[in-house]
């Protein structure tokens, strides 16, 4: 289903502004009372978890011609125009869902392969959360973070072919009246 991936190059700007939003997500989290859902981690793994899920999301703004900015913790809002991003440090990628996503929206998801070391994303491709979980992706064994759907790469629709979401189509529409 793949064809060649999608590559971003993210610049120390970016680092910067999404570990200030990651700072920020774990100050008003803290003051809020809002805790991780998703398996046990340290205070550290959490951050690390939040900054790289920040670039990931930086990464795919950045494909569309879009700013992407801090917004407050809210389950109901897709991460960028409209889409559900899933970013992954390892370069073989797993797109990465859990049971409850299909409670609060349906949406594509796109995942996304981050690069520590160069801070080069890879956009490895997207799916539909109503393909993603299903009981032959379901992963729940000993070392993996926390139980959950995972589909491999291979299985992902090619990111050329991600459908406009309406927010999507807004920002076009709008970057071409500019």
């Amino acid at each position: 289903m793949q064809t060649e991936a999608v590559t971003i190059q993210l610049t120390a700007e970016d680092v910067q502004d999404c570990t200030d939003f990651a700072k920020e997500l774990e100050r008003t989290c803290f003051e809020n009372g809002y805790k991780q859902k998703y398996g046990q981690f340290s205070k550290e793994q959490k951050f690390k978890h939040s900054l790289q899920g920040y670039l990931g999301e930086r990464a795919v703004g950045k494909y569309f011609n879009y700013e992407t900015v801090y917004t407050p913790y809210n389950l109901t809002i897709p991460d960028v125009l409209g889409y559900e991003v899933r970013t992954v440090k390892y370069a073989n990628a797993i797109l990465i869902t859990h049971p409850d996503d299909t409670k609060y929206f349906i949406a594509d998801y796109i995942c996304v392969s981050l690069n520590h070391a160069t801070m080069l994303a890879t956009l490895k491709g997207w799916s539909g959360i109503k393909r993603c979980n299903v009981p032959s992706y379901w992963i729940d064994r000993p070392g993996w973070h926390t139980a959950c759907y995972g589909m491999h790469e291979s299985l992902l629709y090619d990111i050329d072919t991600l459908p406009a979401t309406k927010e999507l189509i807004a920002h076009q529409s709008l970057t071409r009246t500019l």
